[in-house]
């Protein structure tokens, strides 16, 4: 069995494709998901300490217990959760892959965004803060 993470918002028109997506990228049978109304926000700004807390708690039990292989940080159009637009959520999911990597060195973490059409497009880190990560 083979494991990877999405972060991904609880809107459920975005759950199928960000999981056939992670389970292509990172070539894993399974998807462990840890949701919430617009993770990438909540992870970027760092504002929401018992969010954060319970986000990186649900990422320990993946990482350590399913051994997943891969994270990603999603971000999606028209999100109830975090409505700013694309440009805005993508500057967040760089952020919030940013923040997951300092605590998190050795798994690759991606980001993701879903646009309209329900179509999923890999996000690139522009810091420069690494490799996004190898498929396993």
């Amino acid at each position: 069995m083979r494991f990877c993470t999405a972060i991904n918002c609880m809107d459920g028109r975005v759950q199928l494709p960000v999981i056939a997506y992670l389970q292509e990228r990172f070539r894993a049978e399974y998807v462990d998901s840890i949701t919430e109304p617009g993770p990438n926000r909540i992870l970027a700004e760092q504002e929401n300490a018992v969010a954060i807390q319970s986000i990186l708690q649900r990422l320990k039990i993946s990482l350590e217990c399913h051994h997943s292989v891969g994270v990603a940080v999603v971000g999606h159009h028209g999100c109830a959760g975090n409505p700013a637009g694309r440009d805005d959520q993508i500057v967040q999911i760089q952020k919030a892959i940013r923040f997951l990597r300092q605590k998190h060195e050795a798994i690759p973490i991606i980001g993701l965004w879903v646009d309209e059409s329900w179509e999923v497009h890999e996000v690139v880190d522009s810091s420069g803060g690494g490799d996004q990560g190898e498929p396993g």
